[in-house]
């Protein structure tokens, strides 16, 4: 596939990651006032498919940045910037693998009110693991769009220079 197949999947992909994430930012202040049936009941009905699009979305943002950043002309700054989207998406993913992911084992469990004695560090791990993951993606959408612009401007000064030739 061209590099621009694999630029516009990065395009696609990344920005879903970070919506998720950043939707849950957005939520948080106001959730983390909640008390403990409204929280769980919220827990248990808004997030379930939040899991299924944003695994898929966020493991495949991962492989097409790795892939671009094979791909990615070999000018340092562009390169450079495609190596750090691809690092923030994947370090997004580690921290929700090692923060969030353990929070929603232990929320999954929680069936009846009253919940257990450490809810509100599980709410806690849940809720800023998200919003750790919604600032590593940023930077890494950031970067990404950094780099595809970079490329961009190069490969259209390659073709200003060609038209020139004549």
């Amino acid at each position: 596939m061209s590099l621009k197949v694999w630029r516009f999947a990065c395009i696609y992909l990344v920005p879903i990651t970070l919506a998720l994430t950043f939707s849950h930012v957005l939520a948080m202040s106001r959730k983390l006032q909640y008390g403990q049936a409204l929280y769980a009941s919220v827990q248990h009905t808004m997030h379930l498919y939040f899991a299924s699009v944003g695994a898929r979305a966020e493991i495949a943002a991962v492989v097409c940045l790795t892939v671009l950043c094979f791909l990615a002309p070999s000018r340092r700054n562009i390169f450079r910037l495609a190596l750090g989207a691809t690092i923030c998406v994947t370090a997004g993913l580690v921290v929700w693998l090692a923060v969030v992911a353990p929070a929603n084992a232990q929320m999954a469990q929680w069936a009846t009110v009253p919940l257990p004695n450490n809810w509100e560090s599980t709410r806690r791990h849940w809720e800023f693991g998200h919003s750790a993951s919604a600032i590593l993606h940023l930077i890494g959408f950031g970067a990404l769009i950094t780099s595809v612009l970079l490329s961009l401007i190069a490969e259209r000064g390659a073709w200003s220079r060609v038209g020139h030739m004549d």
